[in-house]
Order: C-alpha cells, then sequence, then structure tokens
C-alpha cells in the first residue's frame, strides 16, 4: 500500500478532499483557492437571544409596581386583558420571548406603564430587552 492517504480512497472520492494549512482554524472560508477567517461581528450587530419561559416565570420578569399596574389596567383595557388571557391559560406550557406577538404585547404593556408613570420613557427600552430576554430583577 503506498503511503499517499488519499490512495487508500477510491480516486472519485480522494477528489473531494482538499489540502488545508495548518494555521486554518474551524470556521474559516474557503473563496477562490484561499482561507480566510470569518469577519469579526460587532456586538451591536449581534441578535439577542430570547429563550421560553414559563407563564409564573414570565410575569416574574415584570417588577412588583408593574405587575400591579398591569392588574389594574386589564380590568379597562382589551389588548392588556386578551394578552394575559393567553398567557394564563392553562394549556400554555411556555412563553417564547422571540415571537413577534409576545413582542408586541409586552412592547404595548410598557407602552401603558409609561402613560401611568410606572415606566420612565428613558427606562423603556431597558425594561423590554430585560424581559424578552429573561433576565430577572
Amino acid at each position: 500500500m503506498s503511503s499517499d492517504p488519499q490512495s487508500s480512497f477510491h480516486p472519485s472520492i480522494a477528489e473531494e478532499f482538499v489540502a488545508v494549512p495548518a494555521d486554518v482554524k474551524l470556521g474559516w472560508i474557503l473563496t477562490d483557492g484561499t482561507w480566510s477567517a470569518p469577519a469579526e461581528v460587532e456586538p451591536d450587530k449581534i441578535a439577542p437571544v430570547y429563550p421560553k419561559v414559563g407563564p409564573t416565570t414570565f410575569k416574574l420578569l415584570w417588577t412588583s409596581p408593574e405587575r400591579l399596574k398591569l392588574k389594574e389596567l386589564r380590568a379597562t383595557d382589551m389588548v392588556i386583558d386578551d394578552f394575559y388571557d393567553i398567557i394564563e391559560d392553562p394549556r400554555l406550557n411556555e412563553i417564547d420571548l422571540g415571537l413577534t406577538s409576545t413582542q408586541d404585547g409586552v412592547d404595548y404593556c410598557l407602552a401603558k406603564l409609561v402613560e401611568s408613570g410606572v415606566v420612565t420613557d428613558a427606562g423603556k427600552a431597558t425594561r423590554r430587552e430585560q424581559i424578552l430576554t429573561g433576565s430577572m430583577q
């Protein structure tokens, strides 16, 4: 048997192999015969991770004053009431914080909390990020 590793493969399979220089690392890209490292991703370009949480955990992502105000507003605001009807449905096991409908509900609730003075307009974006990334207070 020959010392050439490709000689132990069928010729058509051996043609599939590409010689890779020792300094090439996982994730590098071969373009027109030249290996290059992937481009660095700027931290502000990284998409947030939206977890799935249970209904109780979702409620605990809100502060106590936020929860109390939303409970009060729910009595007269059909959008908040509908959002929480879904959250509290006993068939629901988890809430996907990445769903547009969940994010829209959070945005609506935060807007109402800003209107009522429980959340500041300046703090709204921070609270949104904390809630949708599952960051407990």
